[in-house]
């Protein structure tokens, strides 16, 4: 037992088997909301993912999809997930052991640290014995493993589990680089440059450590010429560490079918790198007024009620201690927190929790310094060593964070984008073209089912948002379907001019966008009326006039049938799949899956009721009421924009449901 806490490694695989083993249970079993199909396509054909890139994950992403260690490729890369957020938390045991064994130490320092040239702050050796410190760091794995949102990174593909794994491991490779200066800087700062380098070309949130680093090292070696020449042999290390850039120039040029940007050229790429076409969500006036309630809304649970309490008194251990060490460890803890978070909550985006990461990598600190505090007051009353407490601490603290947070992070049951992106496609006539904007719920998934998997890649699913203002999209819909795209080549032709001047952010005419988008969406359906079109149900609820305004939706299943005017046609009874016996959450994202779905049986039921077929108005109505949620949960009780959802979802039931008792 004293041998396995002697060095990290041991607590990190402790840590990494718990959260693995534990990871697995409650991974999603398929597509997950939002970009997950998007981003498993990308990695399955090695495209160019959505800004900011992500390099990296990509490339790794592709050596996971083609692993022999599960029947569907989805499935794999959402074990990768899983993965890497294991390893995060085992990566946390080495950066908090570090940290403990010699920045943070129980005993107030009994002589004052002394300055020496170019040397404002020296680092004592051993401040811990080495097996506490390790437990310390298991306490610290465990926690951040079984918090909300680290936890909610293993369950589906994302780019945030590589995250989560890389950042710890530069900031111990920083803490070493301070530490053993005198010894072997040379060779910890490059690992932390190098480590660095990779971790943004994963993920440019990574930018985030810069203020709380930069604060440490000067404390350390002091603000003069000495240390600034240091900071500059940090540069070739980075830039290697940013090498999987180059990928996108390289891989780009090669036209594969996500290319999303085609960064070939240097204002392409910078654009792509920097998230240039989501600037419109960043730094706006809404965003810090929804955001900042919200974050400090769900901060108390994040780690669970007793997680929000350590919280407080590791705040408390670095406060009460006049140590130099603590001081400067409590300022860099402080600045992760802030810095992060008054970057984060300026973006207006629904999935804003995982941009909150580095200032909860900042609270698991605080808990481990919350941990090794309770260490020192318990090893007074019990007879057992620190060492010990602090290990019954951490697993008492994991097991009951796990339960707090279980249910939240629980995916297990999962099908949800899967069956939408099934009910859809599976239902559609032989080479169906249908247009949606439904990217959360059913379209990025549909990348996956059909570029991966081969599901129904007779059909040609069009996104009208990017078809609006993408010009990469056009190349893929031209790999896709060159047929229905040479139709409307003049079409393109005149609106592509348009479209890149607004996409490089140069002066257009509106009015001219307005008229040649509009003459290519009607010659998109005009042209290609061999083939039945459709489109999804948010279309209308999101009515675009610029889009095919000379064509009526007509009620047809699970989505629309477009025609130039009303006509009565026969749709084959739907056949819809919804697994979702074992997952009854409510949030907006399933409450929004389920209300579009049952909104367009329900039209089709009406549409049938107005010619006089109740028969079959009633079987539609029951395929509807199918996607029912679950009513008893109480609305008031979630998340704001949950609750909305919630609301509306319920209303809308309640009308499907009236309708179908008032049909004898």
């Amino acid at each position: 037992m004293q041998k396995m806490f002697s060095r990290p490694l041991f607590g990190a695989i402790l840590v990494f088997i718990i959260s693995f083993v534990v990871y697995l249970q409650t991974m999603a079993p398929s597509v997950p909301f939002i970009d997950g199909g998007e981003l498993a396509a990308s990695c399955s054909t090695l495209g160019i993912c959505h800004p900011t890139g992500y390099p990296l994950f990509t490339m790794i992403g592709w050596l996971f999809a083609h692993l022999p260690i599960a029947i569907r490729v989805i499935v794999r890369l959402n074990m990768m997930s899983a993965l890497f957020t294991a390893m995060g938390a085992a990566a946390m045991v080495y950066l908090v052991a570090e940290m403990f064994g010699h920045w943070f130490s129980f005993e107030r320092a009994e002589t004052p640290l002394t300055k020496k040239k170019n040397v404002v702050l020296e680092v004592s050796d051993l401040s811990n014995p080495s097996d506490l410190s390790v437990a310390i760091g298991i306490f610290a794995g465990l926690s951040a493993a079984f918090s909300e949102t680290w936890w909610a990174q293993s369950n589906a593909i994302e780019v945030y589990p590589l995250h989560c794994f890389l950042v710890p491991i530069a900031l111990t490779f920083f803490f070493r680089m301070l530490r053993l200066e005198k010894q072997s800087f040379e060779k910890n700062s490059f690992l932390f440059a190098l480590t660095l380098g990779l971790s943004f070309a994963n993920h440019l949130t990574t930018v985030l450590l810069a203020p709380a680093c930069l604060y440490l090292f000067f404390a350390i070696s002091g603000l003069n010429t000495y240390s600034l020449k240091k900071v500059f042999r940090f540069i070739p290390a980075f830039a290697l560490g940013l090498l999987p850039y180059l990928y996108f120039p390289i891989r780009s040029s090669q036209f594969p079918l996500m290319d999303w940007g085609h960064p070939t050229n240097l204002s392409s790429f910078f654009k792509h790198f920097s998230g240039g076409q989501y600037k419109i969500w960043m730094f706006t006036a809404e965003a810090p007024a929804k955001n900042w309630p919200y974050f400090w809304h769900e901060f108390p649970t994040e780690f669970s009620l007793v997680g929000f309490v350590l919280i407080l008194i590791g705040l408390y251990a670095l406060l009460v201690n006049n140590n130099k060490k603590h001081i400067h460890l409590l300022i860099f803890v402080l600045l992760l927190f802030f810095g992060c978070l008054f970057y984060s909550i300026n973006f207006d985006i629904l999935e804003i929790d995982p941009y909150f990461l580095i200032a909860y990598l900042a609270c698991i600190l605080m808990i481990s310094f919350a941990g090794a505090q309770l260490t020192q007051w318990l090893k007074e009353r019990w007879k057992e060593s620190v060492t010990q407490i602090a290990l019954i601490l951490a697993v008492l603290f994991a097991i009951f964070e796990g339960v707090a947070n279980y249910t939240h992070v629980d995916e297990s049951g999962n099908y949800m984008v899967e069956d939408y992106a099934m009910n859809v496609l599976k239902n559609l006539p032989p080479h169906a073209i249908v247009f949606s904007t439904a990217w959360d719920f059913w379209l990025s998934g549909a990348f996956y089912y059909q570029l991966v998997e081969h599901i129904r890649p007779d059909v040609l699913v069009i996104d009208a948002a990017m078809l609006r203002d993408r010009p990469w999209y056009y190349s893929y819909l031209q790999q896709r379907d060159p047929e229905v795209m040479s139709r409307v080549a003049t079409e393109v032709n005149a609106f592509m001019p348009h479209l890149l001047h607004f996409d490089r952010g140069e002066p257009f005419d509106q009015q001219a966008i307005a008229e040649t988008y509009t003459k290519l969406t009607d010659a998109l359906i005009r042209k290609n009326s061999d083939r039945p079109i459709f489109i999804a149900p948010e279309m209308l609820q999101d009515h675009d006039p610029l889009f095919a305004p000379a064509y009526k939706p007509i009620p047809a299943g699970i989505v629309f049938r477009l025609l130039e005017k009303d006509s009565v046609f026969d749709a084959p009874p739907a056949t819809i799949q919804w697994n979702d016996a074992h997952y009854r959450v409510r949030n907006y994202y399933t409450d929004n899956a389920r209300m579009l779905q049952a909104t367009s049986l329900a039209s089709r039921a009406q549409y049938l009721l107005q010619h006089g077929n109740s028969t079959e108005a009633k079987q539609w109505l029951d395929l509807a009421l199918r996607l029912k949620p679950d009513l008893t949960v109480n609305p008031e009780s979630l998340q704001e924009r949950d609750k909305n959802a919630a609301f509306s979802t319920n209303e809308r039931f309640a009308q499907i449901e009236q309708l179908r008792r008032s049909i004898k």
